[in-house]
């Protein structure tokens, strides 16, 4: 073989040498290049579910922000129909509350509540007071009970009040108690 021929073999085996360790380094980079894409795919899923729960996270608390604000504002004109309803009833009551005040059936009642409260009694001092409203039937009503009646210096809209001092008992049957009363329980 000659020198040439050696040459010619070496340059062929260095070539195809180089050529097999350029392609495995190729592949080789290739493959990292494969698995470094691969990590940052995964890393970008991962940040992408990350950021999509996050911003899921914002719009619920965003969304029940705006519905806890929607129902406050809800209940806010809820109780002030309720209210505004609440005043027309007992506007109505009070209408119908007077008209009664006005008939022989109510100086009836006031009898019946002067005679019960005389019963509570039984005996002990008591002091019946009937509104100042009422104080042109105090002489009817005072044959009619049998008793004797104190006219308050306050108007309690109608019924009684009586006051036993002795066992610190105030039995209050007036109108604007009872209508105080249902007014602060009452509910639509």
């Amino acid at each position: 073989m000659t020198l040439d021929e050696k040459l010619a073999l070496f340059q062929e085996l260095a070539l195809a040498d180089a050529n097999q360790k350029s392609g495995q380094m190729i592949e080789e980079y290739q493959n990292s290049l494969q698995e470094m894409l691969k990590d940052h795919e995964e890393a970008m899923a991962r940040k992408t579910a990350s950021l999509l729960e996050i911003e899921t996270q914002k719009l619920v608390q965003e969304k029940n922000h705006l519905m806890a604000v929607e129902h406050l504002e809800f209940r806010r004109r809820l109780n002030e129909k309720t209210d505004e309803l609440k005043e027309v009833l007992f506007a109505d009551v009070s209408e119908k509350l007077s008209e009664y005040m006005e008939t022989e059936a109510y100086e009836a009642c006031l009898v019946k509540q002067i005679k019960d409260a005389l019963a509570f009694a039984r005996g002990d001092e008591i002091t019946i007071y009937i509104s100042s409203s009422d104080e042109g039937r105090k002489e009817a009503l005072e044959k009619a009970a049998k008793t004797v009646l104190t006219v308050s210096k306050t108007d309690f809209i109608g019924g009684t009040r009586a006051v036993i001092a002795e066992r610190n008992i105030l039995i209050d049957r007036s109108f604007l108690t009872k209508m105080e009363e249902e007014r602060d329980s009452f509910t639509l």
